[in-house]
């Protein structure tokens, strides 16, 4: 098999101009970003998840290493945090330990993911970001108070009765909550309703941003993109005497493209000639991110970026249970928070869906994800040619929150 050589990280993050300041005065402008300070709570979540992000994604970029991927931590997060509020005991902590949450109280996790989900919803009109959070459950049953009350609360969840013993009805029902909520980008994430199944917690995220510099249609043309595979003829958009920001050393070449007001913006970074896309997602961290675009500057070279469109689906038991929560999916597991009448040993996690859209083309990037939780009783050059195989995650500049995170292996892929 062809080794990969390259790579692109896409991530909506900080200030594209070098000179920009968290405490700049905003100008008077209607469409002018709602920036704020963090909390320190606030911090500490998005801390816990973005290392969540890149923990998830190393794990399944190693089990799909000639696969497109992309997916998004704080859908996966975000969901997987409404069942956290109703487990107990060990599977608890073990959920904690995967979402790099044992240094935080449940009331700081919960009040940061209420407040980040509202600072990220209004910080730049010019770009859409809607999460939405759904808890559906067989009618017949009853939620625990304080559960559905938390999470009415902090994650502003509906929260609906369902005849799962009419599973297509069921299934229709959910699925058609999640392709509203994802502009119908993602159509379905339920597959089945199980006779076992009791109870099932969604997340969706829809994301549209136009670039701040639009690509020129007219500069769109077919070239050859590095895959494993061999090379293959996509479109590639051409950005052409526009600023933007760039970094390169030893290990990689990165490009900062900001959206609307520049409050999101996707980062592309890939690996050095000598190198590889494996090498780099070992090297993805905070710390290493951080670092990089710190050291950007702007400059008006050619940039070439592949234009692209792709779907990705994973079942995350694996994934999760590899990072510290295996318990949940036992029947050791202790759910006893959730619904009236089941103590600890009585449900567990039955598999946890995950499914991503993301749209590049000349005018910006359209992304959606789905998280479902089924819940069951036991029993330096003068251009830039991003041309081979890379890595992208979006990200908001004021928090830093990874919104989502993949990488592309081949345009071409049908998946």
């Amino acid at each position: 098999m062809k080794r990969i050589q390259l790579t692109a990280v896409f991530a909506a993050f900080l200030c594209c101009a070098a000179s920009c300041n968290r405490n700049q005065v905003a100008p008077a402008d209607s469409n002018a970003p709602a920036v704020r300070p963090l909390s320190a709570r606030e911090t500490q979540t998005l801390q816990s998840t973005n290392n969540f992000a890149f923990n998830a994604f190393a794990k399944i970029s190693a089990s799909e290493p000639e696969k497109n991927i992309f997916i998004s931590p704080l859908s996966i997060s975000m969901a997987v945090a409404m069942a956290y509020n109703g487990a107990d005991g060990t599977t608890k902590q073990g959920i904690a330990k995967a979402l790099d949450f044992q240094n935080s109280s449940d009331e700081d996790i919960n009040a940061s993911f209420k407040s980040l989900g509202e600072m990220l919803t209004g910080i730049d009109k010019t770009v859409k970001f809607t999460p939405a959070n759904s808890i559906w459950y067989r009618t017949g049953l009853a939620p625990q108070a304080s559960f559905a009350e938390t999470s009415r609360k902090y994650f502003n969840a509906e929260i609906t009765g369902l005849d799962f013993g009419n599973a297509e009805a069921a299934k229709s029902a959910m699925n058609g909550w999640v392709k509203d909520k994802t502009n119908g980008k993602i159509p379905q994430i339920i597959s089945q309703v199980r006779t076992t199944d009791v109870m099932f917690l969604i997340n969706a995220i829809h994301f549209k941003g136009t670039w701040t510099h639009q690509f020129d249609k007219n500069l769109t043309q077919d070239a050859d993109f590095l895959a494993a595979g061999g090379n293959v003829s996509v479109p590639f958009m051409r950005l052409k005497d526009t600023r933007y920001r760039t970094h390169a050393d030893a290990s990689h070449q990165l490009a900062e493209l900001p959206y609307g007001n520049r409050q999101f913006s996707m980062v592309v970074i890939m690996p050095a000639e000598n190198s590889t896309l494996n090498q780099l997602v070992s090297q993805l961290s905070i710390t290493n991110l951080n670092g990089w675009l710190a050291k950007a500057d702007s400059t008006k070279m050619g940039l070439y970026l592949p234009k692209f469109s792709f779907s990705y689906e994973k079942s995350l038991n694996e994934t999760l249970a590899g990072l510290g929560m295996a318990e949940a999916f036992t029947d050791r597991a202790d759910f006893s928070r959730l619904l009236q009448g089941f103590k600890a040993g009585d449900l567990a996690i039955t598999e946890v869906k995950h499914k991503a859209f993301v749209e590049v083309n000349e005018e910006g990037t359209e992304a959606a994800a789905a998280t479902s939780i089924g819940i069951g009783t036991t029993s330096m050059p003068t251009e830039i040619r991003f041309n081979r195989p890379f890595v992208f995650l979006i990200r908001e500049k004021n928090s830093g929150a990874i919104l989502f995170i993949g990488k592309l292996v081949n345009p071409k892929a049908v998946q």
